[in-house]
C-alpha cells in the first residue's frame, strides 16, 4: 500500500496507484484530509467525489497482535514479532537486538493456525507479557 499522509500533489496528478490508496484507505474506514488555502488540512463530515484539490491519509490508529495465550503452553510468559515478521514466545522478558528479541524460550509459535493474529504496530512494539 502506498503511503498517502504526506501527500502535496493534486489529485488530478496522482498515479493511478496513488489515486487508489486513497480511495482504499477511505473504504476501509480511515479518515482523509483535504488542504484549503486559507486554513490549512481539514478533515470534512463527507467526503465529496475527489477532484483537483489535494487530499492526504489520517493514519490508521495501531493495532497490537492478537495472541490467543490460552492456546499457548504455561510457559510463555512473553511473546514478541521479530523484526522478519516470526512470532516467538519467551519464558522471561526478551531483550530487543538488532533484528529481534532474544531470550530463553524463543520458540516460534506463529506457524500454528488461530495463534497469532499479526497487528499492525512495529515489531519494536509487539512485545506482550501474558495477562494475569
Amino acid at each position: 500500500m502506498i503511503d498517502m499522509t504526506n501527500n502535496r500533489v493534486p489529485y488530478g496528478l496522482l498515479t493511478d496507484a496513488e489515486k487508489a490508496a486513497l480511495k482504499e484507505h477511505e473504504k476501509a474506514g480511515g479518515k482523509i484530509e483535504v488542504w484549503h488555502h486559507e486554513t490549512g488540512w481539514f478533515a470534512p463530515s463527507t467526503l465529496p467525489p475527489f477532484r483537483d484539490s489535494i487530499y492526504r491519509t489520517v493514519p490508521l490508529p495501531k493495532t497490537q497482535d492478537v495472541i490467543a495465550w490460552e492456546k499457548l503452553p504455561e510457559w510463555v510468559e512473553w511473546v514478541a514479532r521479530d523484526g522478519d515478521g516470526m512470532v516467538l514466545g519467551y519464558v522471561s522478558d526478551p531483550p530487543l537486538q538488532l533484528s529481534g528479541w532474544y531470550g530463553p524460550g524463543g520458540t516460534r509459535i506463529d506457524d500454528f493456525p488461530g495463534i497469532v493474529q499479526i497487528g499492525t504496530v512495529d515489531w519494536k512494539d509487539s512485545k506482550q507479557r501474558r495477562p494475569r
